[in-house]
């Protein structure tokens, strides 16, 4: 048995690494002013007189400013796998997804070569992070839910 000095020291050790831990894991600052992904949401759009709709990952349904990580799992996720590989299918390097709500290391794996992609053609700014946020909601063409084209988010 530890004397009660040691099991406080030993619980102060604890305390400390884990807020190392969330530190580590957490989501950074950009992502910290805006809520977590929890869910989907519905954007509509008028291109060329028509309109279009798609799902996409959003806080409370209405909210797109919004973020995932690894470890999220929820309809977002599902959304955001989806318009991944409708994007980039095909491409050399890409691995296409299972749609399964997880965002775990293929998903992360298949934002890296998105952003990667984005930032060599098309905008140096862009993070490649592997992380969900706004530059990547921006940038994806978001599946239309007739499966007639895509829809670019657009602010």
């Amino acid at each position: 048995m530890f004397k009660s000095g040691a099991r406080r020291g030993m619980a102060a050790a604890v305390i400390v690494l884990a807020a190392a831990v969330v530190q580590l894991v957490g989501p950074s600052a950009a992502h910290a002013a805006n809520p977590q992904c929890d869910g989907a949401g519905v954007i509509i759009r008028n291109q060329s007189g028509d309109p279009y709709s798609a799902w996409i990952p959003a806080y409370r349904s209405s909210n797109f400013n919004c973020w995932l990580l690894r470890g999220s799992n929820n309809s977002g996720v599902g959304h955001l796998q989806r318009a991944l590989n409708y994007d980039f299918r095909g491409r050399k390097g890409y691995t296409l997804l299972d749609v399964d709500n997880d965002f775990g290391s293929k998903t992360e794996a298949a934002l890296r070569f998105a952003q990667t992609y984005w930032h060599d053609n098309f905008d140096s700014t862009i993070k490649i992070d592997g992380g969900y946020g706004s530059q990547t909601r921006n940038m994806l063409c978001w599946p239309d839910m007739n499966g007639s084209g895509c829809v670019h988010y657009l602010g």
